[in-house]
């Protein structure tokens, strides 16, 4: 049965120096017979809400796909906190390739759409999401019977028992807006939490990237162009050429759940650390407070994956796909 998805991103390809790896996600959606996209939303994160919108914009056109798309509001859930994550939504020095459109007013209203058509499909939407949280707290503050109406949400988010890709402490798309993120594991919704602990078992490598550039179609070429920048980055920071495909992986989670083996667990969000806001602390009722209160999870946590089947299911939707164009 095709499931109805929403898929809530921070697009970066077409925006050099922007971790790009939203956009294979997105392809590998648009690949995959097993869903069926109802929207995509933009939100502040990689790349500020506008470029992301336009990022893609121009993927969907490129490909020649009809979805609706629409744009989040730049700034973090709580006003308090979007003053240290101010940078996040300007970032002008960033060379855009994609063209830098202008977003209708209508189509700034990405929270908007996904509580009404939830609202609409009750139950019968999935929110898969590959950015901060932003969107969908927001979402629930218009509708509050919004999470009773999701029926789920894969979420690349956090980790669990390994350190944080931004802090030592916490994985960028929960730090980007913690308050969000704790809103929406305080909701009552149905997750599924991608941590790093899953994601960093994944790997496409620099050869396989430039590879894609081999084939001389206009839209391969521009992958690898958007993709270069990051690897680039990548190396100087943490000395790991190539990507990890953390979206891809919730993205195929999404229609293929037998992928990992999840755990059940209660996840608080930090929100008040000097030094761990954004961490994402996983109680699997395995400490001693955990033993005495016995908390009621509220996500399953993806900890073990079959790496060989993951690989296989990306490449032949993915790379194997841009090659044929």
């Amino acid at each position: 049965m095709t499931k109805k998805i929403i898929i809530d991103t921070d697009p970066a390809m077409g925006t050099k120096g922007g971790d790009p790896e939203d956009c294979f996600a997105i392809m590998l959606a648009l690949n995959s017979p097993e869903l069926h996209i109802e929207g995509i939303t933009t939100v502040q994160g990689n790349v500020p809400v506008e470029r992301g919108f336009s990022n893609v914009t121009y993927l969907l056109n490129e490909l020649g796909k009809d979805i609706p798309i629409h744009s989040g509001t730049t700034g973090t859930y709580d006003p308090n906190r979007n003053k240290e994550r101010l940078w996040l939504g300007k970032r002008d020095n960033m060379e855009q390739i994609a063209p830098l459109l202008p977003i209708e007013d209508s189509r700034i209203e990405a929270s908007s759409f996904i509580s009404t058509q939830c609202s609409n499909n009750p139950k019968e939407i999935e929110l898969v999401t590959i950015g901060p949280l932003t969107n969908i707290a927001r979402a629930l503050d218009l509708n509050p019977n919004l999470n009773k109406e999701i029926k789920k949400i894969t979420m690349m988010a956090g980790a669990a028992k390994v350190p944080g890709n931004i802090t030592p402490a916490a994985e960028f798309n929960v730090w980007a807006d913690p308050e969000a993120a704790s809103k929406v594991f305080k909701s009552g919704i149905d997750i599924t939490m991608v941590p790093l602990d899953v994601c960093h078992k994944t790997r496409l490598s620099k050869e396989q990237l430039v590879s894609i550039g081999d084939h001389e179609h206009p839209f391969c070429k521009f992958v690898l162009e958007s993709v270069k920048p990051w690897i680039n980055i990548r190396s100087e920071l943490v000395s790991d050429e190539g990507l990890h495909l953390y979206d891809s992986l919730a993205m195929a989670i999404c229609f293929m759940p037998e992928l990992v083996e999840c755990q059940s667990a209660y996840v608080g969000v930090e929100t008040a650390g000097n030094y761990s806001t954004g961490e994402t602390v996983c109680e699997f009722n395995e400490s001693i407070m955990g033993k005495l209160k016995k908390q009621e999870p509220n996500a399953q946590v993806a900890l073990n994956l079959d790496v060989k089947v993951f690989n296989k299911i990306f490449y032949e939707r993915v790379i194997s796909f841009l090659k044929t164009l």
